[in-house]
């Protein structure tokens, strides 16, 4: 009794047909828009509005899905903090307004929530993404071989290819998607999977972010960890790296040169470790130790959300900081999250990871199956030793909900099919 109970709380609450596609369609535009005005906010607020909806009408219901419980608490995981850290704010109303903005994601949250348990609704997902990153990869091409992509867009002047982005944001938004691409893909046309891994990852290559191409080698390592495939696919996956860089090198050696000139210059120039290291990383030294000295400040609280860059320049402490003046996001998750909300929403951070790895290791052996494409890009984007966007941006944050709610729901398919 008390299992068929269990299946019934966790029996999804299905969308209507046309609202479905709707939310689909929202959903493939947080990464479809993203090149262009306003970017993934549009989608994103229009599926707030329908969460909202949802929860008004359905709230009974949702209290008591499983699916909905989980993602409310990595919700207030994250959302308590904020509120705490305004104890010591750098800027009230800056935090503020990052409190007010973040509570609008957990109704956009319910709605792809529910709208994602649906198996069948995934696989539209994942289908309509790979169209999108396809053209993508080919407006890349078209970038290289003209110098501008379809929609005007030039190279840099160093020669990175950034297709319909005017930054480097295509790279990123790319492989966070591309495991659930390449997993769709590889049932049915595998061929088509790996050249789809191959063009992302040439044009990853071709924008000259060192950390995206980091990021590609690391989601390489934890696909072939999870398979446990012979030697041989080991070797023939590990050389696709290579592949890429040797590729990239060869379509573009400008790019090349240039990162070369970059490299022999630290190395010949006379400078600490410190120094040689922070050239190499491209200053990241610089941001992280920035960030160590605001919590250092306010170890519990940390000195407010939405305050790292309003606070930069009072906290830096190196005279040559190159981003004392122009302040940017400090390029690792845990550095920012730990400077603008303390140990607080650190340990709120580490329970969140937790969480996600107690539900995944008591799922079964097919629900861990549906959820291994979303699970894989957030096991990389929230590795650690990594250099990434900071969570709470607007045209980041969705995509990561978008990738949480997705592995979320997916854990719930086998109580779907056994309650149906």
């Amino acid at each position: 009794m008390h299992a068929i109970a269990s299946l019934h709380q966790n029996k999804p609450l299905v969308m209507p047909q046309a609202l479905a596609h709707i939310c689909l369609l929202l959903a493939v535009m947080i990464i479809a828009w993203s090149p262009f005005s306003g970017g993934a906010r549009l989608p994103t607020l229009l599926l707030t509005i329908v969460g909202a909806g949802l929860l008004l009408a359905r709230f009974s219901d949702l209290r008591k899905q499983r699916a909905a419980c989980r993602w409310t608490a990595v919700f207030l995981l994250l959302w308590l903090p904020m509120w705490l850290s305004l104890l010591h704010a750098f800027d009230v109303k800056a935090t503020l307004a990052a409190i007010a903005w973040f509570s609008l994601m957990y109704l956009a949250g319910l709605a792809l929530i529910m709208l994602l348990q649906q198996a069948a609704i995934r696989q539209l997902l994942a289908r309509w993404l790979s169209w999108v990153i396809a053209l993508w990869i080919l407006d890349s091409a078209i970038q290289y071989l003209f110098g501008v992509d379809v929609l005007g867009m030039p190279k840099t002047p160093e020669g990175r290819i950034t297709g319909m982005f005017s930054d480097l944001h295509q790279g990123i938004l790319m492989l966070a998607v591309l495991p659930l691409i390449f997993y769709h893909l590889q049932a049915k046309r595998a061929w088509l999977a790996w050249v789809m891994l191959l063009g992302a990852g040439v044009v990853v290559a071709l924008s000259g972010a060192r950390g995206y191409v980091y990021i590609y080698l690391l989601m390489l390592l934890l696909g072939l960890w999870r398979s446990q495939p012979g030697w041989k696919v080991w070797l023939a996956v590990l050389a696709v790296p290579l592949v890429v860089t040797l590729c990239s090198s060869f379509l573009n050696p400008e790019l090349a040169k240039y990162k070369l000139q970059n490299t022999q210059a630290i190395a010949a120039a006379e400078q600490s470790i410190f120094d040689r290291v922070n050239h190499a990383l491209s200053y990241r030294l610089n941001l992280w130790e920035t960030g160590l000295h605001m919590w250092q400040a306010n170890p519990v609280t940390g000195i407010g959300s939405n305050n790292y860059k309003r606070a930069y320049a009072q906290y830096a402490s190196r005279a040559d900081d190159p981003f004392a003046h122009n302040p940017t996001h400090s390029h690792n998750i845990y550095v920012e999250w730990l400077a603008e909300t303390g140990l607080v929403g650190g340990l709120g951070l580490v329970a969140i990871v937790g969480l996600c790895v107690r539900w995944f290791r008591q799922a079964t052996v097919t629900d861990q199956h549906q959820a291994w494409p979303y699970t894989l890009p957030l096991m990389v984007i929230y590795f650690p030793v990594n250099t990434t966007q900071p969570m709470l941006v607007p045209w980041w944050f969705p995509v990561l909900m978008l990738l949480a709610c997705a592995f979320i729901a997916s854990l719930e398919r086998s109580n779907n099919d056994g309650a149906s």
